[in-house]
């Protein structure tokens, strides 16, 4: 997997100059005296390292036309983590195997496994490996009703619900997963594991069992702060009889970043044995930053913690204002806060426009367009790139902060590419940037300026030189921006 890219670019042409508004801007920063915004960056103040930048993968319906698609994401756009979902629901133990969760029927999970759906997923798995990606594994939706019950008191935390006892949509049955049924939950995701290891031979790392416990019944059954360690701790146990110690639990993908899943699970000392990642998503404007202190000041401050699921969820709505607004705006915001709050991954959602079977629907969330089985960009795809392509896997991030609450920023110094890195939104306000770095380390002479703007994808727009740590840099009304600068 390469670490590092190329910044060779083709040169920009005299229009879209002007269209920035740099065409005609005078050489010597100093004669300039229109408004200027700050972006101020302090190199000697470090925080955590970048484990890397992805997508969320619907494995279920691969085929061979679409490796130019996965060529794409991890060439042009930089994706690095694929968080790879292999059914869509975890209710293919349609009826229980053998009614003891000690032993696995593999008559009966041989052939769930090598229908057309996992055989499509394993087919996947297989290419991201050939391409050097190991993905990690993920389970989402309902799970089978014999392992559910209704007999849970309302929840104390937030939910997507306003019912307390929701029954399913489509099948009726009950949310919650009840705790006498965990070993054999434990059992059914486990013998997936062991499949994709021993039979598919799939090459990964990190497994996560359970997806959006606090947002059921759709997305995952309901399990509730003070049940998670439990239930983890019975897949951790099993992963490890099963010869598969190696694999780490990411943890736990909730919807709700303000819920306290985590401080349960920190508590357990012999589950943390076994949790490499912890997991949040976000959707909205909440901060993910007390969970991360939550981790920060456990004995487990080493583990990091990914936003796997980001983006926007306004999809049937196709209107070049949402793209730019919701899915590129919003959604890179997002991205950015999270990192500036702790987050050492993000991943967006999703991959590709595409039928997801826990919602029942053709979905519209994805970077690339599918329509007939063509794959082609989106303006989002061009927003993400401005940070997944420069912000590569060991780069570190450190302090940057901005003077107008419409300029979100982060920075980072990458000491493989030798770069250092400064990814933006800007909503309005001044278009002359004024950015200075400070520290006792090397600062760039020069920045390359890229831009993803309603009229923008991703361009290399210019270069500008840097003059005692400080440069001037202009930029659209509305941008997604990256400003590249090499260090020695």
């Amino acid at each position: 997997m390469n670490t590092t890219w190329g910044r060779k670019t083709l040169a920009v042409p005299a229009l879209l100059a002007i269209v920035l508004g740099v065409a005609s801007a005078p050489p010597a920063f100093t004669q300039m005296t229109e408004p200027r915004g700050k972006i101020t960056v302090h190199s000697d103040q470090r925080f955590q390292f970048i484990d890397g930048f992805g997508v969320n993968f619907n494995g279920t319906y691969f085929r061979e036309a679409q490796k130019p698609l996965v060529d794409m994401l991890i060439d042009d756009l930089g994706a690095t983590i694929f968080r790879l979902d292999p059914y869509g629901q975890t209710d293919w133990e349609v009826t229980n195997d053998n009614d003891d969760p000690r032993i696995m029927s593999w008559e009966y999970f041989n052939d769930r496994y090598s229908i057309p759906a996992f055989e499509a997923s394993w087919a996947a798995a297989r290419y991201l490996n050939a391409r050097g990606i190991r993905p990690f594994l993920t389970l989402s939706g309902t799970v089978p009703g014999w392992m559910l019950d209704d007999k849970a008191p309302p929840p104390k935390h937030g939910v997507c619900s306003d019912n307390p006892h929701p029954l399913h949509p489509r099948t009726g049955h009950p949310a919650h997963l009840n705790s006498s049924m965990y070993e054999e939950f434990a059992e059914a995701a486990v013998s997936m594991v062991v499949y994709a290891r021993t039979k598919a031979r799939i090459d990964f790392d990190y497994f996560s069992p359970i997806n959006e416990p606090d947002c059921y019944p759709v997305e995952g059954p309901r399990v509730d702060p003070e049940e998670a360690p439990k239930l983890l701790s019975a897949v951790a146990r099993r992963l490890k009889e099963e010869g598969l110690g190696d694999v780490k639990l990411v943890v736990i993908n909730q919807s709700n970043e303000t819920d306290d899943y985590f401080g349960p699970i920190l508590a357990d000392s012999e589950l943390m044995k076994g949790v490499g990642v912890f997991s949040v998503h976000s959707y909205g404007s909440r901060e993910i930053a007390p969970q991360v202190e939550k981790i920060r000041k456990s004995p487990y401050a080493d583990r990091p913690v990914w936003l796997t699921e980001y983006g926007d969820l306004n999809h049937r709505d196709f209107s070049p204002e949402n793209e730019w607004k919701g899915f590129c705006v919003r959604a890179s915001k997002r991205a950015l806060r999270a990192l500036n709050q702790g987050a050492s991954a993000a991943l967006f959602w999703d991959a590709y426009d595409n039928y997801h079977d826990h919602d029942a629907r053709f979905t519209y969330y994805g970077l690339v367009s599918n329509s007939d089985h063509v794959c082609r960009p989106k303006k989002r795809y061009y927003a993400a790139k401005q940070l997944y392509r420069y912000v590569r896997p060991g780069a570190q991030r450190i302090a940057a902060e901005s003077d107008a609450p419409n300029l979100m920023v982060s920075a980072f110094r990458d000491p493989i590419a030798k770069w250092m890195v400064v990814v933006g939104v800007k909503e309005g306000g001044p278009n002359r940037i004024q950015l200075s770095v400070s520290g006792s380390g090397s600062s760039p002479g020069a920045w390359d300026v890229y831009v993803t703007s309603p009229n923008l994808n991703c361009q290399k727009v210019d270069t500008v030189a840097a003059h005692d740590g400080m440069a001037e840099v202009a930029l659209p009304d509305e941008a997604i921006f990256t400003l590249v600068g090499e260090i020695n």
